[in-house]
C-alpha cells in the first residue's frame, strides 16, 4: 500500500473514531452508521450542516452565522464526507468569524517565516468561496478563503487531496467534450488548431497570460514546451485572483497567495506530487513571498494557546488528527 493510501486508510479511521466517541444518537444522520474501512463518514445531505464543527453551547444567532458562512449553493458535490476541505475551513474561519477572533491569526507565521496572513484581520473582510470575476473567465471559479482589505489574501485549503488543479483544456476528450474542436490543448503554450492565440483559455478572452510576466518569469510573447501553466494552474489561478485588482493593478508586495494543507498528506512531503507544484511555482516567482504555506496543525498549534477556542481546538484535533 502506497504512503498515500495508508495515509488516507488511517484518516478514515480517525473519523469513524470521532463517530464513536462524539455522535451517539447522531449516528442516524450518517448516510451509514456502520464503521467502513474504506469509505468515511457521510452525512445525509439535510443533516450535512453537522460536518462544520460547532459547539454545543453555541447560540442561535452565532450557530447562524457559522453556518450561513457559506451558502448552501457554494459547498461542494462531496461537503457532507467528513474528507471535505470545504468543511473544515468552514469550521475553522466560520466559528473565528462569527466570535469575532480573526484577529488572534494576525501573529501566525508561514513556514517561510513570514507573517500568514499579514493583515489587520480584525479590520478585514472574510469570505467562504469568493467568486473571481476579474480575470475574464466566462464560469467564475472561487477562492475557498478570501480576505481583503486594502490588500487581498486568497487561501486554499487541502485535506486529502492529492495535489492542486491543473488545467482543463488537455484533459478534453473527442467525443465527450462539447467544446473539444475549438478548446482542446496539446500540453504546450503553441498556437494549435487555428487559433490566433497561444493559449486556449486566452483564445476566449481569460487574462491569465496578460498579467503572468508581471508577476512570473514567463514570457506571454513565446513558445513554452511543455506549458508552464499546466501543472501549477490552481496556484497560480490564486495568485493572479489575490494581486490582480479589478482595475489591472498589480499588486506583488502585500497581497499574497496561502495555503494550507494537512502536514499528514504525502502529497506535502518533500517529493510529494503538491510539494513539487509548489516549489515549480514559487520558483517562477518574481516575488516568491506571494506564495506561502501553512499546515493545519500549526494553524491548530497557534489557536489551541487561547482559552476560549478550546473547544474548537480540541475537536478538530480529535476529528482530523491535527
Amino acid at each position: 500500500m502506497s504512503d498515500y493510501s495508508n495515509y488516507t486508510s488511517e484518516l478514515i479511521q480517525q473519523f469513524w473514531d470521532y463517530v464513536d466517541a462524539e455522535s451517539s444518537g447522531d449516528k442516524n444522520h450518517l448516510e451509514s452508521p456502520n464503521r467502513n474501512v474504506q469509505r468515511p463518514p457521510v452525512f445525509q445531505k439535510r443533516f450535512a450542516s453537522e460536518n462544520v464543527l460547532i459547539s454545543p453551547d453555541t447560540d442561535d444567532d452565532t450557530r447562524n452565522t457559522i453556518v450561513s458562512a457559506l451558502p448552501i449553493n457554494e459547498r461542494h458535490k462531496y461537503f457532507a464526507s467528513m474528507r471535505s476541505s470545504q468543511a473544515l475551513a468552514q469550521s475553522v474561519f466560520g466559528n473565528l468569524t462569527a466570535r469575532g477572533a480573526l484577529g488572534l491569526l494576525n501573529d501566525l507565521s508561514s513556514e517561510e517565516g513570514l507573517p500568514a496572513f499579514g493583515l489587520d484581520l480584525d479590520r478585514t473582510s472574510m469570505q467562504l468561496e469568493y467568486n473571481v470575476t476579474h480575470l475574464g473567465e466566462p464560469r467564475s471559479t472561487s477562492v475557498d478563503v478570501w480576505f481583503e482589505s486594502e490588500s487581498r489574501i486568497a487561501v486554499e485549503c487541502k485535506l486529502t487531496e492529492p495535489d492542486f488543479g491543473t488545467c482543463s483544456r488537455p484533459k478534453l476528450k473527442q467525443g465527450i467534450d462539447d467544446n473539444y474542436d475549438r478548446d482542446y490543448c496539446d500540453g504546450t503554450y503553441t498556437q494549435q488548431r487555428n487559433r490566433k492565440l497561444r493559449c486556449s483559455l486566452s483564445e476566449i478572452g481569460v487574462e491569465y497570460w496578460a498579467y503572468i510576466p508581471e508577476i512570473l518569469y514567463w514570457k506571454n510573447d513565446q513558445d513554452i514546451s511543455p506549458c508552464a501553466l499546466r501543472n501549477t494552474y490552481q496556484l497560480i489561478r490564486n495568485l493572479l485572483a489575490a494581486c490582480v485588482h479589478e482595475n489591472g493593478k498589480i499588486d506583488s508586495q502585500v497581497s499574497h497567495a496561502l495555503i494550507i494543507y494537512d502536514a499528514s498528506n504525502p502529497a506535502f512531503y518533500d517529493g510529494g506530487l503538491a510539494s513539487k507544484q509548489i516549489a515549480t511555482a514559487r520558483a517562477a516567482l518574481k516575488v516568491p513571498e506571494m506564495l506561502r504555506s501553512l499546515s493545519w496543525q500549526s494553524l491548530v498549534d497557534h489557536l489551541e494557546s487561547f482559552e476560549e477556542l478550546a473547544w474548537l481546538t480540541g475537536q478538530l484535533r480529535a476529528k482530523y488528527g491535527f
